[in-house]
């Protein structure tokens, strides 16, 4: 083992699993190291889903109602309770039938069609994130932004979300439909290449192909798409002509870069949503646990 190799192999060992995290990419390309990005990444995977159930509180998960027969009452139906009123509306003959006893035209017993339950059942949200991975969100930046997607995946771990990673270009790290666990997507996250590019319209159009594939799936609220960028653009076109195609965008601005804001607030506006700056990326993790308890309370964010 070279002297080189020998200061690698110590800086690794004292490093901390988050100093791991944040490095990833330094890490994975040195070539001493390259048969040891496996463990690495696993160890940085690890180290961002503690820090995201850290940020995380309690997962209150939105509810509906809606009313069946109870022959068609679900198995995982919570609070089920008999709708009288239901009930009378659509099996009002045999009812009153049952009422008086029964008789030659009587259904009695009564049918588990006859009887209409009420009862609770998780509401579909629908989540689409577009995330800036240039090279302006690199190293612990990358790390953090690792750890606000978790705080998503364990708020919404039956829900159709979908995420898109843009730079040069965008790439779909998840669709709305496919199922995967929060260490799998942070885990294909770290691996995204950061390139020197910002193509913040093709984030956009990324994410609005997604929005249309959970909307086709989806019987409860429109998708919420949260972008989160700095909100400068180095590729492509001025992408504010997007914004009103998306039925609730929500913009998380990240650094206290003023140039930008026009545009963050822009998007925002035409986007029926509402801006939000995160000034630190340290405060990143926590922003996304606030937008995301405001999408589960069903508010408008504005």
């Amino acid at each position: 083992m070279s002297w080189d190799e020998q200061d690698e192999a110590v800086e690794l060992a004292s490093a901390s699993s988050w100093d791991i995290a944040t490095r990833y990419h330094e890490f994975k390309a040195r070539p001493s190291l390259k048969k040891l990005a496996r463990q690495l990444r696993r160890i940085s995977a690890d180290a961002i889903l503690e820090r995201a159930r850290q940020v995380l509180g309690s997962v209150v998960h939105p509810v509906v109602q809606r009313t069946v027969p109870y022959a068609d009452l679900p198995a995982e139906a919570s609070a089920p309770e008999l709708d009288l009123d239901e009930t009378m509306d659509n099996a009002p003959l045999a009812l009153a039938a049952a009422a008086k006893g029964g008789g030659a035209s009587a259904r009695f017993p009564l049918s588990g069609h006859d009887l209409w339950m009420s009862y609770d059942t998780h509401r579909p949200q629908p989540v689409i994130l577009s995330v800036d991975t240039s090279l302006s969100m690199t190293g612990e930046k990358l790390a953090l932004t690792a750890v606000a997607l978790a705080v998503v995946l364990l708020q919404f771990p039956d829900d159709p979300v979908g995420i898109v990673a843009f730079e040069n270009s965008a790439t779909v790290l998840k669709r709305p439909d496919e199922r995967l666990t929060v260490a799998q997507l942070v885990e294909r996250f770290l691996d995204v290449p950061a390139q020197g590019y910002t193509h913040l319209e093709d984030g956009l159009k990324g994410a609005l192909k997604l929005v249309r594939a959970a909307s086709m799936g989806s019987h409860g609220r429109p998708p919420s798409t949260v972008l989160l960028s700095d909100g400068k653009y180095t590729a492509g076109r001025d992408p504010s002509y997007l914004a009103p195609k998306f039925p609730h965008l929500v913009m998380l601005k990240v650094g206290r870069e003023r140039a930008s804001m026009e545009l963050c607030r822009e998007l925002a506006q035409k986007g029926s949503g509402t801006l939000k700056e995160v000034g630190e990326l340290e405060a990143l993790p926590a922003v996304m646990y606030s937008v995301v308890k405001d999408l589960l309370r069903g508010r408008s964010l504005a």
